[in-house]
């Protein structure tokens, strides 16, 4: 997802007396902590749209925006805090969303016309209404809007949706071109270090791998719509196509010499398979005929110690 240019800014954030006890680095993108209102920005759980699992975003002040966060944690870090040392090593950042993707799945799994307030009620995870007071929140864009406008009714529209997803891929690959971002498959990683050789990534490159990013925030299905739709190939079948393809041909060849070997035993034995049974006799030698040759008009030892 394309991110939004801002400097991050460190939120530390201490609940007690004890800073070291309770205490956790926050870098937030944007400007979710500029608020003249005095306000401070919500960390919350929702469902994340992929997973289905919990997952935790910030709104900002009046929920204008919302931004996921992503937690980098690493092995034997620790946070030096004033005067204090929080053993705790996690870093936590947080990135603009566009707030449409987390109301995707809920519009998808309604089967007819909803307000959206009702529409986005979950019982396990109830801040999700706040979705609803976002700031430039184009719902029309992925539904149908129905009735008037003050009833905000939407229904799901699959085929607006893909389009509107198709825009995000196009938008991704934009910022991949801009930053230089490595693509092509010989990658290791996003920050790989590319040689002298200069490689030029294809345009279908580009387009699976921002197709990858988005589908990083859509449920399955939808994320194989949306490949079908930018005429991807689905290459999970093409893996398993060629996984299987040895096999399959050993698995053909083992019963043909199973077959082989059964025919062997059932065919019964006739006078002209004995003869062809029986081992050839080994061919002698040059040498060997040679010295049989020389040995046969001399006498045996045992000539010798007979009386005469």
């Amino acid at each position: 997802m394309p991110r939004t240019k801002a400097s991050p800014k460190k939120c530390v954030k201490t609940t007690n007396s004890h800073p070291g006890t309770n205490t956790w680095v926050f870098l937030m993108k944007g400007d979710s902590l500029n608020n003249t209102d005095g306000g401070v920005p919500d960390v919350i759980k929702l469902r994340h749209p992929a997973t289905n699992q919990p997952a935790m975003f910030v709104f900002s002040p009046g929920n204008v925006t919302v931004q996921e966060v992503l937690t980098f944690d690493e092995n034997k870090r620790s946070w030096f805090i004033d005067d204090n040392v929080k053993s705790d090593g996690k870093l936590h950042l947080s990135t603009p969303i566009d707030p449409i993707f987390l109301i995707l799945p809920y519009l998808r799994k309604s089967q007819q016309a909803q307000p959206l307030e009702q529409c986005l009620w979950d019982e396990d995870f109830i801040e999700t209404t706040r979705l609803t007071q976002c700031q430039n929140l184009k719902l029309t864009l992925v539904a149908d809007r129905k009735g008037d406008e003050s009833l905000q009714a939407y229904k799901f529209n699959e085929e607006k949706a893909l389009i509107w997803l198709h825009k995000k891929v196009e938008r991704v690959i934009e910022v991949l071109k801009q930053k230089g971002i490595h693509v092509s498959q010989g990658a290791i990683s996003a920050t790989y270090v590319k040689s002298t050789k200069l490689e030029t990534a294809s345009e279908v490159e580009y387009l699976k791998y921002a197709h990858g990013i988005v589908s990083e925030y859509l449920q399955e299905d939808l994320s194989k719509k949306l490949a079908q739709h930018l005429n991807l190939a689905d290459e999970s079948e093409n893996k398993k196509r060629k996984l299987n393809s040895p096999k399959d041909t050993v698995e053909e060849k083992k019963p043909k010499k199973d077959t082989t070997e059964n025919e062997s035993v059932l065919k019964p034995k006739t006078p002209e398979s004995t003869k062809l049974e029986k081992p050839q006799k080994a061919t002698i030698g040059k040498k060997e005929l040679a010295r049989q040759k020389a040995a046969a008009g001399s006498k045996s030892i045992t000539s010798f110690f007979k009386k005469k």
